[in-house]
């Protein structure tokens, strides 16, 4: 086996990380089997979800993978990086003999129906194991996205891709979803999450099933509840802001989207709605600004170069106005969006 490199970093371990790390001071539990106690993350997420349709026959599935890694996974106080990867391959194999894959899908419940289980939903199943275990693995968040890190009694780390059951350094997240510096500096990405924060991920998640459903005033209350446990959540910032302007309540939709901007500026969505606002406001150069921000970190999509042709037919440029609608028809055509 080749050698991994743990990463270091100048900081404390995560609470837990999460409670984990301390309870490994005292001997661990041996379970003989699971039967949902204690609960776990992967069943607040559950409870969470039950007004949307999950299932009592939901929670034996995730008590059935608990218990099954529990049979196959060996509490220890301190792991190699060796262990480590062993553990994590460990889970890897326990949700696909189960049947498990990767697929978009927002909510837990629905995933475990389905069989399809998304970045985040598998975090939650990865910890729900962890929680019970005892194994020192916390989430982290990027833009749209969630990963694991597994802590060492030293402070250093591996960061485990869920989604592609391999090892990725932070470099890989930073270059492949485009942070920007000031989002890591501000602790919106990159951060190893408490458990209140990675709750808050769920919210926004349920928040944006409603939103897909066209029932944006109850989607508001869910991002509300998220932003309330993440503070820094660019993405419920950049929800809000969608489902309010979707609701007409402009202002406040303005507030929230400069907000999530000023934390995230490479969401090329937050750019496009601001240039929406501004260009209902009449404000042609400042809905310009956005709309060409949006084009810049998203070309494949259509959408803004369509409104730039608007803002040109109000400026009485009849000639750019063509321009900019035929860029908008062969981007629409060339990849669909």
């Amino acid at each position: 086996m080749n050698t991994v490199i743990r990463i270091i970093k100048p900081f404390i371990l995560p609470a837990l990380v999460w409670v984990l790390v301390s309870a490994s001071r005292v001997p661990l539990p041996v379970y003989a089997q699971y039967n949902g106690k204690p609960e776990t993350i992967a069943h607040d997420f559950l409870d969470l979800e039950k007004e949307l349709g999950a299932a009592r026959d939901q929670y034996p599935a995730v008590n059935a993978l608990i218990g099954k890694a529990v049979g196959k996974i060996s509490s220890r106080q301190n792991h190699t990086t060796e262990q480590a990867i062993v553990v994590l391959r460990t889970i890897v194999s326990i949700l696909a003999d189960e049947g498990y894959r990767f697929g978009k899908n927002l909510l837990l419940g629905v995933g475990l129906e389905k069989k399809t289980i998304d970045c985040d939903n598998y975090c939650a199943l990865y910890i729900a194991i962890a929680e019970v275990i005892k194994i020192p693995i916390v989430p982290v968040y990027a833009p749209d996205h969630s990963f694991i890190r597994f802590f060492f009694d030293d402070g250093t780390y591996i960061n485990w891709e869920t989604t592609q059951a391999e090892i990725r350094p932070d470099s890989y997240y930073i270059k492949t979803l485009r942070i920007p510096p000031e989002s890591i500096r501000d602790g919106v990405y990159m951060k190893t999450l408490s458990r209140k924060e990675f709750i808050a991920v769920e919210y926004n998640n349920i928040g944006a099933h409603i939103m897909k459903g066209g029932k944006y005033a109850g989607a508001v209350a869910y991002f509300s509840e998220a932003i309330g446990r993440y503070p820094v959540f660019s993405s419920a910032y950049h929800n809000r802001g969608s489902s309010l302007y979707a609701l007409g309540r402009s202002d406040e939709a303005l507030t929230d989207l400069l907000r999530a901007n000023g934390l995230d500026p490479s969401r090329a969505g937050t750019h496009n709605t601001l240039g929406d606002i501004y260009l209902d406001r009449n404000e042609l150069e400042k809905a310009l600004g956005e709309f060409n921000a949006s084009i810049k970190l998203d070309p494949a999509n259509y959408v803004p170069y369509n409104s730039i042709a608007i803002i040109m037919k109000r400026k009485g440029d009849g000639r750019k106005a063509l321009i900019w609608q035929e860029k908008s028809r062969r981007v629409k055509e060339r990849y669909g969006k």
